[in-house]
Order: structure tokens, then sequence, then C-alpha cells
């Protein structure tokens, strides 16, 4: 009895249930999707979890509470699938629409009243970001260490906020729409861009993104007795950054220590069964299954009328079931092996052995899904990091990229027979499951680690790289160089002195001979 008391007393000092906020503001589906995941390994670990989304988890958890944002669909008339085709997407118009959804957010009835009940009270925060950082205010506001997000790979958007930019020589920005090894053009762009990004952040949007902060944050930190930090200081103060991504369908870029790739953490151990009539039809499928979706944006009214055509031919052709993700599709002529619903639960249909492509249009949970069930995939990317996916995976050997347009059928029917048809593919998405699950712990698990190791070590400064705190003069020797250039000019300038008077010296000495 003695034994037990002291072993439940032992457990109890060594089990600590902390209070974590979890901040996910971005407006789009499969942003929720991770939110979700991040909300159930943490409260599955016991901690307290405040979550702040504009997707309200329907399923109710004593160690949960929501704080619901009024911004969803926002993004519903940016990113789909006709500004995709008519290239009426840009990156100025998607900051614009960033840049609303921080007001909007700050603005909402529910946040302002989170954030000035003075009750509320954190151990931690864990921040979406997605390319604007007035978020990391809400650190400020509850004073306590904070994780940032990033719902991409690790490009040089992550890299300067925690360590420093990396060499563009070899690192690909989100952006862009080729990988490493880059070619002399390519090392070009990346050169420009990263120096274009680098003066568009510090000339114009960090000074949008300062006077959001201080004038939504400042009453509310004044509020609550504080100071609010600046806006540098708060940006560069995250603990760690967490991503969504992994060696497996990454890059092997060299990391800082407070860099943890946790991709697949979304990813349920405990899938749900498949419903009944969609299992009967894989388990009827004798050739296979292949899954097409192209996010939760793409939609049969963006969607040209060639194009439709094109995928019900190429598709009735095929001798294989086609699950294809759509919310409607209006034809006569829907062939017999192609099911169209509104919605398919796509990990368990991945997980599926009778699955055996899946064409997608390359997001970062897709591409982890593909690479976690060992699937290879045809790629259709649209936008923003969906290039740079479907790139890794073309050079990793599982897949095939085919370019979104509306007369993409012809590429896309050969892309089609090349993957089916070339066992390899197969035994390459195969070889990548296996290095994705080769890890020290489950993504879950590590997540869970490390946020709670930051609030156990204080924050884990000692994890922060020495490159914050060095002045960019010092960080690129620039001083050693400048002190360089002025000791040669001094000794050029004596050299020059020494030759003009040894020059008079040997003409005077002339002379008098």
């Amino acid at each position: 009895m003695l034994l037990k008391t002291v072993q439940l007393i032992f457990l109890l000092q060594i089990s600590y249930a902390y209070k974590v906020l979890l901040v996910f503001p971005v407006p789009y589906r499969s942003h929720a999707i991770l939110g979700e995941g991040f909300v159930r390994h943490l409260t599955r670990a016991g901690h307290e979890v405040t979550y702040v989304t504009p997707y309200l988890i329907g399923e109710a958890h004593e160690n949960l509470q929501q704080i619901e944002i009024g911004t969803r669909g926002l993004l519903d008339n940016v990113v789909n699938l006709k500004n995709i085709l008519n290239k009426e997407m840009n990156s100025a118009e998607l900051f614009n629409v960033m840049m609303k959804i921080v007001n909007l957010t700050l603005t909402d009835a529910n946040v302002t009243e989170f954030l000035y009940n003075k009750n509320n009270i954190y151990d931690v925060a864990i921040i979406e970001r997605m390319f604007i950082d007035v978020f990391s205010g809400f650190a400020a506001v509850f004073n306590c260490p904070y994780i940032s997000f990033f719902s991409y790979h690790d490009d040089m958007d992550i890299l300067e906020l925690i360590h420093e930019v990396p060499n563009p020589a070899y690192t690909a920005s989100v952006g862009t729409t080729y990988i490493p090894p880059l070619s002399f053009f390519e090392r070009l762009e990346q050169l420009y861009l990263h120096g274009f990004m680098l003066i568009m952040n510090q000339y114009y949007i960090k000074p949008k993104e300062q006077a959001i902060y201080r004038r939504m944050f400042e009453p509310i930190v004044n509020s609550r007795g504080g100071n609010l930090p600046d806006y540098d200081d708060i940006r560069y103060n995250a603990s760690l950054a967490f991503t969504t991504s992994h060696i497996s369908y990454g890059n092997s870029y060299v990391h800082p220590l407070a860099l943890k790739l946790i991709g697949g953490f979304h990813i349920d151990d405990a899938l749900k069964p498949l419903p009944k009539k969609l299992r009967e039809i894989m388990d009827k499928s004798e050739n296979g299954v292949i899954l097409f979706s192209m996010g939760s944006q793409v939609t049969s009214e963006g969607m040209p009328e060639q194009l439709k055509t094109d995928l019900i031919r190429i598709f009735s052709q095929l001798n294989y079931t086609v699950l294809w993700k759509l919310n409607k599709l209006e034809s006569k002529f829907i062939p017999g092996n192609v099911k169209v619903v509104p919605w398919l639960p796509q990990q368990s249909i991945l997980a599926h052995p009778r699955c055996v492509l899946f064409i997608t249009h390359g997001g970062i949970l897709s591409i982890t899904e593909s690479v976690h069930f060992g699937v290879p995939i045809v790629g259709i990317p649209g936008f923003g990091d969906q290039f740079v996916n479907v790139k890794t995976a073309v050079k990793n050997g599982y897949g095939l990229e085919v370019a979104l347009s509306a007369d993409m059928g012809d590429k896309l029917e050969e892309a089609l027979h090349e993957v089916l048809g070339n066992p390899r593919f197969q035994q390459r998405a195969k070889a990548m499951s296996l290095i994705y699950h080769s890890r020290v712990m489950p993504p879950g698990d590590e997540m869970v680690f490390w946020t709670e190791y930051v609030v156990k070590t204080r924050g884990a400064l000692h994890l922060r790289s020495p490159a914050l705190s060095m002045p960019l003069y010092q960080k690129y020797f620039l001083d050693i160089l400048a002190t360089l250039c002025i000791l040669l000019t001094i000794m050029l300038f004596i050299a020059k002195k020494m030759f003009i008077y040894l020059i008079k010296e040997a003409v005077e000495n002339k002379k008098n001979n």
C-alpha cells in the first residue's frame, strides 16, 4: 500500500497539465485540419487547450475551450480554380486579404472579449503564421512563451525568424516553381527574390504590420498592467518553430535547433473506418482505386466545360475505379467506374490497400498523406507551395507533374498511364513511406514533447540561435571588410607616396650626376 502511494505521488509530480493557447486564424479548411491535430494530441496528453479558429470542432472535450472567429469563407473568392486558371491570383492580392483577415480577427467580438479577459492565463501559445507576424501579439498579451507554426516547408520565411536568411543558392522559397539543385538562371532569380522580399518586408510589409500590432494589442496589454514589447522583439522571440515538413517529402537543409519538423502529426493513428458503401466499392475494385481530389477550393462551377469533358473521357477509359471529390458534376455521361462525391475521407481511402494512385493539387497535407500511406501521385499544382511539393515528389521518384490548364487532358492521360504502368512509382512511394515512418517518435508525440519542453525550460532560451542577436554588419563581416578596406587604402596611399618619393629621389640623383 505504501509503495502504491509513493508511486502515485511520483506520477503526480511528473505529470503536468499545462494551459495551451492555439491561435489558427487562417480561414482555410486545410489549416483547420492542422489546428484540430494540435487539439487532439494536446488534449489527449491532458493539457487544457483554448482554440482560436474560424472552424469550430464539433466534438466537445472537457479540456477544450473554443473561440470562434467570424472569417470563415473569406479566402473563397481569392483562392479558387477560376482565378488560378485565369492567372488572376498574385502575392499582392493575397497579402491584402491576409491583412484583412488580421483586422477582422482582432476586431471580432469573441476574440476581443477573450483578449481583454484578465482571468485568461497561459503557459504557452502555439500561433500559426502565414506570411504575417501580427498574431505573435497574442503571446505579448498573455506574457507567455510561444511557438510559431508554419503550414509549409522550411524556407527563408521561417529560418529568417529563428536563425538567419538561408543561402539562396540551395534553398527554394515557397512561392517559387523549382527546387534545388538550381541552374544559373534559377539561382539568379532566387537571389533576386530573396533580396526583393527582404526589402519588401523591411520597408513595406513590416511597417503595416507594426501599425496594426500597436493599434490592436497596446490597449489590451495596457489594460492588463503591462507594456507592449517592440514589434521586432516579439516577432523574433519564438521559442521554437514547428513546420509540417519532413525529410521524406522535403529537402535536407541544415536546420537550427529551434526548428522542429512535425509533418504528419495531423494524421490520426486510429483512422475512422470507411463508410459501408464506399468500403464495398473499394473492396470490389479488382484493379484498384484512383483517388482524385484537388482540395477544398476547387468546385465544379469554376471548372471549364472542356476540362470536365476531358476528365470524364480519360477516366472512362481506365480499368480502375475513380473516386472523384467534387461538389457536383452535372453530366449525363458519367461512366460507371467514376464515383463523384462532394466529400471523401481522404486518409481512410489512401490507407486502403486497393488505392493505387492519388491525383492531387499537391497541397502539403495531401503530399504528407500520400507518403504516409505509400501511394504514388500525379500532381497538378496551382499556387503557393504546391509547385515545390509536387516537384519534390517528382525528384524523389514517386510522382509526376502535370501543368494545370483548361486543356491539360492529353498530358494528364499520359501521366496516368506512366505512373499506373510503371511499378517503380509504387516502389518509390513505399521507400519514401519507410523513411517517413522511421522516426524516433511519432510526430504528434514529438509536438507534445517540445510544447511541454518550452514550458518546463521557461521558453527554451538555450535553443535560441546566436544569429538572432548579432547585428547584420557583424553577421556578414562588414565591419571586418570595412577595416581591411581602410587598411588596404592606407597601405596603398603610403606605397604611392613612397613610390613618388623614390621617383623624385632618382630624378634628383640623375640630375646631380
